[in-house]
């Protein structure tokens, strides 16, 4: 009997603790992780250290697309002058030959220092260049001040001071931005060899810390440029806004 008179008790204890804990009230149980401020959901940040956008300068030109237009949509808007520009995304198209950027860059409340614009290639390698359907904007004009040079052929792309040139830009050069200013860019992908898709970073510095910013792509599309194809399977001309229509010229990119 006397081993009923030890677990009788035993068995008590067990359940009132397992009641109490029900309850909420028992003790010595590890604490439910509190909210912290890094794991609130963030918000937008009522004054950015500063603003960037992105703009596509280079109306005239061609834009290639990885597969020959075949939806009835497509090909009603490219003869009725449609919006061109919405083809070329959902069709995941990019400039041929070269891809010409403005870049605004407007100061926030203080001053800070731009030590470099990155360019991240979204694969190490290139891709051939898009051979589906290739659009021409034929026009006239002069062309923008290009400031920035990036060959898109290199497998680590960056940018150079002249089309030409193996001189890092931003390797003995830095952009000051003061509270309110403007700044403006003009940064020209080229591609010869293949296709390639990529993104823009901002490396900065204020108040002596480094940090980076994302630059949104123009008219939130992409950034992607491809060089020439020997080879399309069909070719189009015409402008932004207006009519285009089939030619049978493959050699017009170039």
């Amino acid at each position: 009997m006397l081993w009923l008179a030890l677990v009788v008790p035993l068995i008590g204890s067990v359940l009132t603790a397992l009641a109490l804990n029900g309850l909420g009230l028992g003790g010595d149980s590890e604490p439910a992780p509190s909210a912290t401020q890094e794991d609130a959901p963030s918000g937008t940040p009522s004054t950015a250290p500063f603003t960037v956008t992105a703009r596509q300068e280079n109306e005239a030109g061609c834009t290639a697309l990885p597969r020959l237009l075949s939806s009835p949509g497509d090909r009603a808007d490219i003869a009725t002058g449609g919006d061109v520009n919405a083809i070329v995304r959902r069709n995941q198209g990019a400039r041929a030959a070269g891809l010409l950027v403005g870049l605004t860059l407007e100061g926030g409340a203080s001053s800070l220092t731009i030590t470099s614009i990155d360019i991240k290639p979204k694969s190490p390698r290139l891709a051939p260049p898009l051979s589906g359907t290739l659009l021409c904007e034929p026009g006239a004009g002069g062309e923008s001040k290009i400031q920035l040079f990036a060959d898109m052929d290199n497998p680590e792309p960056a940018f150079v001071t002249g089309q030409d040139s193996k001189q890092r830009y931003f390797r003995d050069k830095v952009i000051t931005l003061k509270p309110g200013e403007q700044v403006n860019l003009s940064a020209n992908f080229t591609a010869e060899k293949g296709s390639r898709d990529f993104d823009l970073f901002i490396r900065y510095v204020k108040n002596g810390k480094e940090a980076t910013m994302s630059v949104p792509a123009p008219k939130g599309g992409r950034y992607a440029v491809t060089g020439c194809s020997a080879k399309y399977r069909a070719v189009y001309t015409g402008s932004p806004g207006g009519v285009f229509r089939r030619v049978d010229d493959p050699r017009l990119c170039r």
